[in-house]
């Protein structure tokens, strides 16, 4: 609207100069001289502005394009009034009419007027932070547009100038490895204030941003330290905006599995000796540490407070809750079981007393809090909010055994050496860790037999969801968010050998020495196919000792791991 205001301006003191022209004309002696002396200004400004321009735009700092610094600048106006003023002067002087080369010697002097203000314009931009401030506009602006186009992230990549055009302007950057540029592209992106509904869009793109960031640090050479402090404004930048989202849980759902994968991947990438240690060292120690922020900022009492931001949680509905909690879960990232005690305050309304460390059942309790007897049934908001999304006890079960699911299939590889330079609180090679997490949803029991077992396996697997299942309502909540997933997703009914060892370890023994009959009888009436996946599966997420093992004898060795928790001796350690 700024340009048009200016253009507005300016024909309205055309205007008014063409009727002091016509009133009032000047000889051509004096219209020669006035002009002399308005080309060389005109000229001087010109110059000026070419050498400012010259010395201190770069592609990344005018990636939109030419149009949007020429319409903060207003080059464009300037040089047409100029360009009409050559014109009316010239056929003025040329065909002897004093009224027309009047009018250019006076457009001449408004050229000049504008040509001031339009140096002081682009010499606002000589500055870093006067560039930042322009493009960060621009960006704004063009994710607000997007909304209205109402097109998928996807589209709106290849499709939207303004997305396209600042996405190619970072890989540039990275490919020439500026870090200069990257600090800038990514402070734009964080400034850029985008109101709601649109910010959904801004999450988006800040979330493509940081993948192709670690990307780069991972592949491409990048400086892993540019890289993580920028991922961490990134991260920050979601975390400031999150209680504006439309959707928060969604949002911060998807950043916390993908930085959980990125961990992950980095970890992996470095054993293989595809990424350097030092990048995989930085973006596990960043990937740790966003997850504990996201962490702070959902739970609805936090242990600590770093800022305003923590206090009070952004996620205010049970279904928000369970599809944060499904995302946070996957991938083996850390702090996932400290995840569960802000859910269950937020179900149930009472806090979480145990130490799942001691082997407390966080589910299990929270099964008796929400279903269980009159004496010790939580009632309140909270808790009949919790009930009505999970419909019944059998919805409470099948949503969690499915959580459990993506959470069991997309544990680390604990054959792989983990690398001393990669240990990190809740980032380690620690069985007992491991057990802990995996005994979060191991101890959540609804069945006690092997019979139990292998129906609880057919339901799991046969049964489709309703509309007004826990399970589908975060379903369509996700498929609505436009935040990308450049980490990979799968539905459970897609991960079998999962869904066998999600039912097997709700009846593995959780102490030393328990009887792991009712275990092996589920194990041994498997088709062999089946059990043989789930073995595999096993060995590669639980530790297993090294030597040949039936299938079975895998699956009960691997769940042992069950029984480090709770159990201070030096096996456990």
């Amino acid at each position: 609207m700024g340009h048009l205001r200016r253009q507005g301006a300016l024909l309205v003191c055309s205007l008014g100069l063409a009727w002091l022209a016509w009133a009032v004309s000047v000889k051509e002696d004096r219209v020669v001289d006035a002009t002399q002396f308005s080309v060389a200004f005109f000229a001087t400004l010109l110059t000026g502005e070419a050498v400012i321009f010259a010395l201190t735009f770069s592609a990344a700092s005018s990636w939109p394009s030419l149009r949007a610094i020429d319409s903060h600048i207003a080059f464009r106006e300037w040089v047409f009034i100029g360009w009409l003023a050559a014109m009316f002067t010239g056929c003025g002087l040329l065909w002897k009419n004093e009224t027309s080369a009047t009018y250019g010697a006076e457009l001449f002097l408004l050229a000049n007027v504008f040509g001031v203000f339009s140096f002081i314009r682009l010499f606002g931009l000589a500055s870093v932070g006067g560039r930042n401030r322009l493009l960060t506009g621009a960006l704004a602006r063009g994710l607000v547009e997007l909304r209205d186009q109402e097109l998928s992230f996807d589209e709106e990549l290849s499709d939207d100038p303004v997305v396209a055009a600042y996405l190619g302007t970072l890989d540039q950057t990275i490919s020439s490895n500026d870090p200069t540029g990257i600090r800038n592209l990514v402070g734009q992106l964080v400034d850029a204030r985008v109101p709601a509904p649109a910010n959904e869009n801004s999450a988006a793109l800040h979330l493509e941003v940081l993948h192709r960031l670690s990307r780069a640090a991972l592949v491409r050479g990048a400086d892993p330290v540019v890289v993580t402090g920028s991922a961490e404004r990134i991260v920050g930048s979601i975390l400031s905006q999150a209680g504006e989202l439309p959707d928060a849980a969604a949002v911060l759902g998807a950043t916390s599995r993908y930085l959980a994968w990125l961990g992950s991947t980095a970890m992996l990438m470095s054993v293989r000796g595809v990424a350097s240690s030092r990048a995989a060292r930085e973006l596990v120690a960043m990937s740790v540490d966003s997850r504990l922020r996201i962490l702070l900022c959902v739970d609805p009492d936090p242990k600590t407070i770093s800022s305003a931001d923590d206090v009070p949680s952004v996620l205010t509905d049970p279904v928000g809750v369970l599809l944060w909690v499904r995302d946070f879960t996957e991938f083996h990232g850390a702090h996932q079981a400290n995840a569960f005690y802000g859910v269950y305050q937020f179900l149930t309304g009472r806090k979480f007393m145990g130490n799942y460390w001691d082997g407390a059942s966080i589910l299990g309790q929270m099964r008796e809090a929400l279903y269980g007897s009159a004496e010790d049934r939580a009632d309140g908001e909270p808790a009949d909010a919790a009930r009505e999304a999970f419909g019944s006890v059998a919805g409470f079960d099948r949503f969690w055994a499915l959580a459990s699911v993506g959470a069991i299939a997309t544990l680390r590889d604990v054959r792989l050496a983990h690398p001393p330079e990669l240990v990190r609180p809740e980032f380690t090679p620690d069985h007992q860790l491991l057990g802990a997490y995996l005994r979060t949803f191991a101890s959540h029991r609804w069945f006690t037999t092997a019979k139990e077992a292998r129906e609880a396996l057919l339901v799991l697997m046969a049964r489709s969801d309703g509309t007004d299942a826990a399970w589908q309502k975060i379903r369509v909540r996700t498929a609505k968010s436009p935040v990308p997933s450049p980490s990979p997703r799968a539905e459970p009914e897609q991960r079998p050998a999962a869904m066998v060892l999600a039912i097997a370890c709700r009846l593995a023994p959780l102490l030393a020495g328990d009887p792991d009959t009712e275990l092996r009888a589920f194990l041994t009436r498997l088709p062999a196919p089946v059990l043989k996946s789930a073995a595999d599966l096993t060995a590669r997420v639980l530790p297993v000792p090294a030597g040949t093992h039936s299938p079975e004898e895998t699956m009960v060795i691997g769940l042992r791991v069950l029984q480090l928790v709770g159990v201070q001796t030096p096996a456990a350690a």
